[in-house]
């Protein structure tokens, strides 16, 4: 009992260190890069080449995860060699191609670190308690509000360009804490056939191909419409502190959200969760693109923490029922390479040259479209029994699942 609990304790902890992390590059990296002299277009050039090395870098680093080096070890990894890179983006990073050949380094590497993070905690809470990843995730949100709050007003008296310095010793804290996390040891004998543990994914969830499809539309709107948010305020007068603020309250409403995503995922089933969260998704991006106040936009950056919310904890829990423990890693790091990889360079340079080109009220309008293909995409892939109701009620089961019977093997979707 008492080494469960010193488990739940480090993991919890690992998430409350993360959340700095996050919070000292996602909502401040476009303003550290205008801050260095670029424009729209060239911002979707960095961000599209960063989303480029984490889709060439996420499938392998997951695979060494699951089969050759553990969790721990890949996300100690990660942690050292991203945090390095930003602190050399941070020192280095002067003029177009030294950003984009510095940044696309510290993505590649730092892309192994949330997934590992996330299949460390879904090895933890096994199959029956898997919807609890909510709860957990919750730390991490709490972090980054209070994270996103304080930095914001550090740089806006201190300077943007102290951001990625920020990163760097944030990550440092997460190498040390991450030792307390007990070593996992990798599955060396399974998933060496073709492609490695990368294609033992598709061949246990033949689904997940349409999964990633719908991920893709999901976040290529959310790319377009996160990295130009910050310019947006700033355009309409705005700077850091007003970007930190609308941050910091869309990360606090990420807190009670990711525990009622539990209740939620057992009472009307992960895939109206996760549908639901890409509406609000949506609704968001379209509000923000008609309203030009730059405090109402900020403050409308709760809509990004609602959605995100529903999205990411019923995301992680999608691909841990379709995928067996054995591929968690791989799992999450397929996912996290659509939704941040291939996601990204389509809504990065789309997203830069709509905004320049023709605004960027058409920019978000086009972005709560396409959040609204992957949601109608994806309420097809989940239409699956395991993706229904949780709580003994039948919800999506279907045609023929009126009957009382055996839970789904958790890692095959039929």
């Amino acid at each position: 009992m008492k080494r469960e609990v010193r488990s739940a304790v480090s993991i919890q902890m690992l998430f409350v260190l993360f959340g700095i992390v996050v919070a000292s590059f996602f909502p401040f990296f476009a303003l550290f890069l205008k801050d260095r002299g670029l424009d729209g277009r060239e911002i979707g050039l960095v961000v599209s080449v960063m989303a480029f090395a984490r889709v060439i870098c996420n499938p392998v680093l997951g695979h060494l995860a699951d089969t050759r080096f553990g969790r721990r070890r890949m996300l100690q990894a990660g942690v050292l060699t991203g945090g390095a890179m930003a602190f050399a983006v941070f020192l280095f990073g002067h003029g177009v191609w030294a950003i984009v050949i510095l940044s696309a380094v510290f993505a590649g590497f730092g892309s192994a670190i949330g997934p590992s993070i996330d299949a460390i905690a879904l090895e933890h809470l096994g199959d029956e308690r898997m919807a609890d990843y909510g709860r957990i995730r919750g730390w991490e949100s709490l972090s980054y509000a209070v994270t996103c709050l304080a930095l914001g007003a550090f740089l806006e008296a201190a300077g943007v360009r102290y951001a990625l310095a920020f990163y760097a010793f944030a990550s440092l804290l997460v190498l040390v804490w991450a030792q307390t996390i007990e070593a996992d040891q990798p599955h060396r004998t399974q998933h060496e056939g073709r492609l490695g543990a990368v294609g033992a994914v598709f061949r246990e969830a033949p689904r997940f191909w349409m999964y990633l499809g719908g991920i893709t539309f999901v976040w290529v709107g959310f790319t377009a419409a996160w990295n130009f948010i910050s310019l947006k305020i700033e355009r309409g007068g705005g700077g850091p502190f007003l970007v930190g603020v609308g941050t910091a309250l869309g990360g606090a409403v990420e807190v009670p959200v990711m525990r009622w995503s539990t209740t939620l995922q057992r009472t009307i089933g992960i895939r109206r969760t996760y549908v639901l969260g890409s509406l609000v998704y949506a609704t968001g991006f379209l509000l923000w693109g008609l309203i030009s106040n730059p405090t109402i936009v900020s403050l409308l950056t709760v809509f990004e923490g609602f959605g995100f919310s529903l999205l990411f904890t019923s995301g992680v829990v999608i691909v841990g029922r379709m995928v067996p423990p054995s591929l968690y890693a791989t799992g999450q790091s397929m996912a996290s390479t659509a939704a941040f990889g291939v996601a990204p360079i389509v809504g990065g340079v789309l997203g830069g040259f709509v905004y320049e080109t023709f605004g960027p009220v058409t920019m978000y309008v086009g972005s709560s479209a396409l959040v609204l293909v992957g949601a109608a995409l994806s309420w097809i892939t989940l239409s699956t029994p395991e993706f229904g109701r949780q709580d003994g009620g039948q919800g999506d089961a279907g045609p023929g699942r009126g009957e009382s019977v055996a839970p789904p093997d958790p890692g095959i979707v039929p």
